[in-house]
């Protein structure tokens, strides 16, 4: 075996940890019915936002329309009433932003550490992948 094979065996096995660690994938359970619609912004359906930033912008629209409401019912001297944004919570909109941009962090996550996987596999010699090859082999007759 090459000198590297032992080394990299190692970092292989802290990514197959990772890779364990960080579980299965955030499941889309909306509250909302996942279409964020806004006077100056496009519909967004939310299971497109493909960015953090992109979940960050509308959920700062939401915090000022939130504001918004509170700040008007307490000029108009009212209590602020259960105030919906396309039906929904302001509250229940946050939720589904939340798990959107834990869905896009575990999507990231997860390609990171496939691509730290793929580049060792391919550094390791012929030598080690026959040797784990032979160990599969193994495995599969008991």
């Amino acid at each position: 075996m090459a000198k590297n094979d032992k080394k990299i065996k190692e970092i292989l096995n802290v990514i197959a940890k990772k890779k364990n660690d960080l579980g299965d994938k955030p499941r889309a359970a909306w509250k909302t019915n996942g279409i964020f619609k806004h006077d100056l912004l496009k519909h967004t359906n939310i299971n497109t936002i493909t960015t953090i930033s992109g979940c960050v912008s509308i959920v700062s629209v939401i915090l000022q329309e939130k504001h918004f409401v509170k700040e008007a019912a307490s000029l108009l001297e009212v209590e602020e009433s259960d105030v919906k944004w396309n039906g929904f919570s302001f509250d229940e909109w946050i939720h589904d932003f939340k798990l959107r941009s834990s869905m896009i962090s575990w999507d990231a996550e997860k390609k990171k550490l496939n691509t730290l996987d793929k580049k060792l596999s391919d550094l390791r010699s012929e030598d080690a992948k026959t040797e784990d090859a032979i160990s599969d082999i193994i495995a599969e007759l008991k």
